[in-house]
């Protein structure tokens, strides 16, 4: 395995005096399924909560301070929503303030009084796509990934998954509380929630949860390790062992199922076998439970207990449940009920029993056991984390070592705790001072090459939207034409295929050709605008009409017309009537339209130029994409009709003639390039190089570039090991290739299209990219309001950065 970077803590968290104060770990970490690191870590006797992104791991923003000590740390399933667990028994909710990584706010927390939360688990939503390696071959998507057979852990009416979370305290107390939905929250929608007013008096304020709360088992008890884990039928599996019960060495297990009755939850749990373990009188007596760890391996139920011994070393044991039918014997047989419809009777009863399959013995502490978090059939691994600061890679079933790897060693240092990225190609190890440790995990050879398998990680990452960054670190060796065969098996896809997931295609493809960016971002930004307009469009007579008003669009562009005026008289215009204040609010998109075709065209001649003399051409252009120029195409003629119904939504630009018809031109030049965009013709090209003389040309938007950890950069600069300091940006990844543009000292927002000025209040920043947005919505139009909802998150995938 391959060790990648480490930060250097400037402040020293967690250090000895506050470890002996509090036998609780110190240092906790989560990873979220959009690759947003969470650490908790101890200073002056308080917990501290920061987050930090996996591409600017030195750059981290607090989240919330507490004088209670933290003991959980939980992600939701769309890495959203943060869950902290105090010792004390209050549970609290965060959310990234209008998706700002650097500013957070409480939206919901409950308190369960004298109780220790020592477990918490979202609710699972039942969703879920197995990761298949030996289905690499297939072409479809729907072949190569099969949805997870799996029900929600709590289902509202219709079957619907219900958001909620799940509570285990130390002294076997379960407790369980939806989360209301914000913007529906009335007073008479409580779900175990204390009644509150709409979002419109409370979208600032904390919500306070009731939970209902049930005895695990009959009796409660001290508990002291515990693993959560959701099974298939819905349930929630629960393994945990007692502390005054070391000696007797058993791991109780049960399952807990939770049922809305109204508007409350009942929660109800069953006994399941419990394992006891192998026990002598001595020299074992010394051996103490110190993790307990639940997970599906191979569709089976696999518990893993981690032995601390007294000679500072370890003892790692797997047990599986087996089924199996017990016989029943005939006096049992006859003496029970005669079976329906004269059928045999049942001689025998299933009954489950845990079984031992490997045990590891190891020289040192295990920290922390974690498991792949792909949801695979056939690549599952398991990272054993050493406090001798070392890491071995175990295959399950065997517990054979597949890899050892040592980092530096440190007196006063230990690694304490470490979770894996949501593709599992990443380990993410945090030491006793709060100092992060990442590796990349041993890639896994099951009869595929290196890039059959990098190219079915990027296309699952496609399918289920989880962020692929950790993915993009790795040394993708021949990226042009990883990125050549990515792009040739989405053109594969069916047509409603590539339609759904093409957000999240062009997004992985922008992050993959980072010197190619604002071409994608154009793109990105181009498919957005042209799914509002459409969406706006609604036909004139609904009983008779076999297609939309975008689909007869298409059709006739594709007789390739070069006057766009007699493209209209082919319309019916009665489809593409819209209301005309929704138009006067979308002019600043219709401007970034027509300034992006004025753009392509003016410096295709440049570009074609280029190409002739260096013999190679960029791996993208946007002027030579058949998809964008048809929808710029397709856009144009909506305008033109637009432009019919209310003139001020058309384009403004300085011209040298008055009678010169920006539209018209633009619709004719991008008519015949679209006929031939490889090779334009050389008429085409003279008549591209006299668009500068006819009017002024806007200066395409330059943002300033972000300092990321990619495998571009991380590969230039790479010597061994990257150490970083944390809040320090590293020199050596800086992009010093800034261009100077035309209003280089003005702030433009690229989702309004809109110059801020040279200081605007307030505005975000993506985290990752750069690309600018202002805080401030001023969307007064359903229209504009539905394209700014669009943003919630970077085009790219990125959190926003508030700056003030």
């Amino acid at each position: 395995m391959t060790i990648l970077y480490k930060v250097e803590s400037r402040r020293e968290f967690g250090n000895g005096k506050d470890s002996s104060v509090f036998p609780h770990k110190v240092v906790l970490c989560a990873v979220s399924a959009r690759n947003i690191i969470a650490f908790s870590a101890l200073q002056s006797l308080s917990s501290h909560v920061y987050v930090c992104d996996i591409v600017t791991p030195w750059q981290y923003y607090k989240v919330c301070t507490s004088k209670s000590l933290i003991n959980v740390l939980e992600w939701s399933a769309s890495g959203e929503q943060l869950l902290l667990g105090y010792i004390g028994g209050r549970v609290e909710i965060w959310q990234p303030k209008e998706q700002a990584l650097n500013v957070w706010q409480l939206h919901y927390h409950a308190n369960i009084p004298s109780e220790d939360i020592i477990q918490a688990k979202f609710f699972h939503n039942g969703k879920g796509v197995v990761f298949n390696t030996q289905k690499k071959d297939h072409t479809y998507y729907a072949e190569k990934f099969e949805r997870l057979e799996q029900r929600p852990t709590l289902t509202g009416f219709g079957g619907v998954a219900t958001e909620g979370c799940i509570l285990l305290s130390s002294s076997g107390l379960l407790a369980a509380f939806t989360l209301p939905q914000l913007q529906k929250l009335a007073p008479n929608s409580n779900s175990g929630v204390v009644p509150e007013p709409p979002l419109s008096s409370v979208s600032n304020e904390q919500i306070e949860l009731t939970p209902a709360t049930h005895s695990i088992g009959i009796s409660r008890s001290y508990i002291e390790h515990s693993s959560i884990v959701p099974s298939a039928s819905g349930s929630l599996n629960i393994a945990y062992s007692i502390g005054w019960q070391q000696h007797q060495q058993l791991v109780h297990c049960f399952k807990v199922s939770l049922q809305l009755e109204g508007e409350r939850i009942a929660i109800k749990s069953e006994s399941l076998a419990s394992i006891f373990l192998n026990t002598t009188p001595s020299p074992m007596e010394s051996r103490r439970i110190t993790q307990l760890l639940w997970t599906r391996v191979a569709n089976e139920d696999v518990i893993y207990v981690v032995f601390g011994c007294a000679d500072s070393a370890s003892l790692l044991e797997q047990w599986t449940l087996t089924r199996r039918h017990q016989n029943v014997h005939a006096l049992l047989q006859q003496s029970s009920a005669v079976p329906a419809n004269n059928s045999k009777p049942v001689d025998y009863v299933p009954s489950e029993s845990w079984e031992q399959v490997a045990k590891l013995q190891l020289n040192a502490q295990i920290s922390q056991l974690c498991s792949s978090r792909l949801i695979a059939a056939d690549c599952e691994q398991l990272y054993a984390i050493l406090q001798d600061n070392s890491v071995q890679v175990l295959e399950p079933g065997t517990l054979k070592q597949l890899n050892h790897t040592q980092f530096e060693r440190d007196a006063e240092t230990r690694f304490v705790c470490a979770d894996l990225t949501p593709t599992s190609q990443m380990l993410l190890i945090f030491d006793s001072h709060a100092q992060l440790h990442a590796m990349q995990t041993p890639m896994l050879k099951q009869n595929a090459s290196t890039m059959q398998l990098l190219l079915l990680l990027l296309e699952y990452c496609i399918v289920t939207g989880v962020d692929a960054s950790d993915v993009l670190l790795l040394n993708l060796g021949n990226l042009e034409a990883l990125v050549e065969k990515l792009t040739d098996n989405f053109t594969r896809q069916p047509s409603y295929v590539r339609q759904f997931y093409y957000a999240n295609f062009l997004a992985l493809k922008s992050n993959l050709c980072r010197a190619q960016q604002q071409e994608f971002d154009n793109l990105i930004i181009l498919h957005a605008i042209s799914s509002t307009f459409k969406s706006l469009l609604r036909p004139s007579d609904l009983g008779c009409q076999d297609k939309g008003p975008a689909d007869n669009l298409a059709m006739k562009l594709a007789e390739s017309v070069p006057d766009v005026d007699t493209v209209l008289l082919n319309l019916d215009p009665k489809d593409f009537t819209v209301e005309p204040m929704m138009l006067q609010s979308l002019q600043q998109l219709i401007q970034w339209v027509t300034d992006l075709a004025l753009n392509m065209l003016n410096r295709l001649p440049e570009e074609v130029m280029k190409s002739k003399l260096s013999g190679k051409r960029a791996s993208y252009d946007i002027s030579r994409d058949i998809v964008a120029i048809g929808s710029l195409r397709e856009l144009l003629v909506m305008i033109r009709i637009w432009g019919l119904l209310n003139p001020q939504c058309l384009p403004v630009y300085t011209k040298t003639m008055d009678n010169i018809d920006v539209l018209a031109i633009l619709f004719r030049l991008l008519t015949r390039l679209a006929q031939n965009a490889a090779e334009p013709d050389e008429l085409l090209l003279d008549e591209c190089s006299l668009l500068s003389k006819q009017l002024l040309i806007p200066q395409p938007s330059k943002y300033n570039p972000t300092t990321l950890l990619s495998a571009q950069g991380y590969a230039a600069v790479k010597s061994g090991q990257l150490t970083f300091t944390s809040l320090v940006e590293p020199v050596g990844l800086q992009d010093i290739e800034m261009e100077q543009v035309v209003f280089a000292n003005c702030v433009k927002d690229g989702v309004s299209n809109l110059q801020l000025g040279a200081n605007p209040s307030t505005i975000r920043r993506c985290a990752r990219c750069g690309f600018v947005n202002s805080a401030n919505k001023v969307a007064k139009t359903s229209a504009l309001k539905a394209w700014c909802n669009k943003w919630l998150h970077c085009h790219c995938g990125g959190f926003w950065k508030q700056i003030n």
